[in-house]
C-alpha cells in the first residue's frame, strides 16, 4: 500500500522551530510542554508515555480542530502498515476506550468507508526534510489590514514576500497573536515550492532594499498597513546603524531575534 499524506495542526509560533527541527514526539517535548497526560500514558506499546507524533488523515476534518490546535499546517506521509489510527469519536469513552479502538491505518483503509475522523499516530519523530509546510489556514480577518498585501505578493512574488515577511516579524514586536505575526507566517509558508536560490538572492540584493521596493510597488493596496511596515523598516535601519551593521543584515538580525523570542513561548 502506498504512503499516505496526513495533516498536523499547531500554533503559528511553533512553525519556525518545526521547520528547523522537525516534528518531535510528545515525550521529546516534555521539557517545553510538561509531562505527558493520561491519554499519552495509556497509549499502547511503543506509543506509550507520549512517544508519538499525531496527525489527521483528512484535511477537512483537521479544519474542525483549528480552535484546539492552531492554524499552523504541516503535512507529511506515513506508511499505513507502520502507524496506528483511531477514530476521534472514540475519545468519548475515555483514554482506555480510545486506544482500544486503535488499528493499523492499513486496516482502516481497506474498509469501503473509513471513518472521516481518523487520527493517525506514529511512534517516531518526523525529520525536518520529510515535512512540508504548505499555506496556513489563516483567514483575512486574522491578517487584518495586511490581507490585501498578502494576497498581492504571497504567491506571485516570492522575493518580495520573503522580504516583507522579515519586516512583518519585526513589526509584530514578538506578539504571536498580532496581525503582523499572522502576516509574516502567511507570507512565509505557501502551497507551492520555493524558487531555488531565493534566500541567497534576497541576501545578495539586500532584504531592506527588496522590502522597500515591495512596499513601493504593492503598498497602494493597503496604505495603512504599508505605512506601518515603512515605519518599521526605517526604525530597523536606524537600529542597524547603531549596531554597526548594514541595513539588510540588521533587518535579518532583528527578525531572527523576534523569532527566537516567540518560539520560546509555551
Amino acid at each position: 500500500m502506498a504512503r499516505v499524506t496526513v495533516w498536523h495542526l499547531t500554533r503559528l509560533r511553533r512553525l519556525p522551530l518545526i521547520e528547523e527541527q522537525g516534528l518531535r514526539t510528545r515525550a521529546d517535548l516534555s521539557d517545553r510542554l510538561g509531562p505527558p497526560g493520561v491519554e499519552d500514558r495509556q497509549a499502547p506499546g511503543t506509543y506509550a508515555h507520549g512517544r508519538r507524533v499525531s496527525a489527521y488523515l483528512s484535511l477537512d476534518h483537521a479544519r474542525t480542530h483549528i480552535g484546539e490546535h492552531g492554524r499552523g499546517l504541516i503535512t507529511f506521509t506515513v506508511d499505513p502498515a507502520k502507524v496506528i489510527a483511531t477514530p476521534g469519536a472514540a475519545r468519548d469513552g475515555g483514554a482506555a476506550a480510545y486506544w482500544d479502538a486503535a488499528r493499523q491505518l492499513r486496516d482502516w483503509l481497506t474498509q469501503a468507508e473509513p471513518p472521516v475522523d481518523l487520527e493517525v499516530h506514529q511512534n517516531v519523530p518526523v525529520r525536518a526534510k520529510y515535512l512540508r509546510l504548505p499555506g496556513t489556514l489563516l483567514t483575512a480577518d486574522e491578517l487584518g489590514p495586511y490581507a490585501e498585501i498578502v494576497e498581492a505578493v504571497a504567491d506571485t512574488d516570492r522575493l518580495s514576500a520573503k522580504a516583507l515577511m522579515h519586516l512583518a516579524i519585526i513589526a509584530s514586536d514578538g506578539d504571536d497573536g498580532s496581525h503582523e505575526f499572522a502576516t509574516a507566517v502567511a507570507l512565509a509558508y505557501r502551497d507551492g515550492p520555493e524558487p531555488q536560490g531565493l534566500v541567497r538572492e534576497l541576501v545578495q540584493l539586500g532584504p531592506d532594499k527588496v522590502a522597500s521596493a515591495a512596499l513601493a510597488e504593492y503598498g497602494s493596496v493597503a496604505p495603512d498597513a504599508a505605512q506601518r511596515l515603512r515605519q518599521t523598516l526605517e526604525a530597523t535601519r536606524g537600529w542597524a546603524e547603531q549596531q554597526g551593521l548594514e541595513h539588510g543584515q540588521g533587518l535579518l538580525a532583528r527578525s531572527a531575534a523576534v523569532v527566537d523570542e516567540v518560539t520560546a513561548i509555551e
